[in-house]
């Protein structure tokens, strides 16, 4: 029972170990008779011969299996990273006027981080689509300051924001900015 369960357990053996194996055993099969007498190794062809063309077509096996399995993973990410990317820049053009005004907080204040109320669903909404994220200053924990707490534009958000699309533009008239200040969440008044 344990030896089946052993041969089970190569799965956890890192690939670099089975493609040590592969590289060795292929040496020893494939190369020039005269060179493995060079190496000394001429007999362990002639008595192993099968045994060493079973761990290379077993290592080689798992090396190919293995690489596919990565390759795999590593297109599935890739696909699912642009796919997201792609749903995040069309909820940016998207956005209702409250999230805009959150938004354009940070430009009023000309800061990257923002405390902001972590109760308020228009701020959730925002962190469930992927715009905003909670600053961590400790590890993975933050830290929350009567019901709020620091926040910043998403890595790819900030990227991918434009003034346009939270209304703003680089020359407001005075008459704009006036709007925009009046628009301001309502939170903002409170811990200002």
């Amino acid at each position: 029972m344990n030896e089946i369960k052993a041969i089970f357990d190569l799965k956890k053996l890192p690939t670099k170990f089975f493609l040590v194996f592969s590289i060795v055993s292929g040496f020893i099969l494939f190369s020039d008779e005269d060179l493995l007498k060079k190496l000394n190794l001429a007999k362990i062809d002639e008595n192993y011969g099968t045994f060493i063309g079973l761990v290379f077509l077993l290592s080689s096996g798992l090396v190919i299996v293995n690489l596919i399995i990565w390759i795999n993973k590593k297109l599935y990410f890739e696909y699912r990273f642009s796919k997201s990317k792609g749903e995040l820049a069309k909820s940016l053009k998207m956005l209702d006027p409250h999230e805009k005004s959150v938004i354009r907080e940070f430009s009023i204040r000309q800061q990257s981080s923002v405390s902001m109320p972590i109760d308020d669903p228009v701020i959730t909404g925002l962190i469930d689509k992927g715009i905003l994220k909670f600053n961590k200053q400790f590890g993975d924990s933050m830290i929350t300051s009567m019901g709020k707490a620091p926040v910043s534009l998403g890595k790819y958000a900030e990227k991918l924001i434009r003034l346009e699309d939270i209304d703003l533009k680089n020359d407001l008239s005075e008459s704009e900015k006036e709007e925009i200040l009046n628009k301001r969440p309502h939170w903002v008044n409170r811990w200002s």
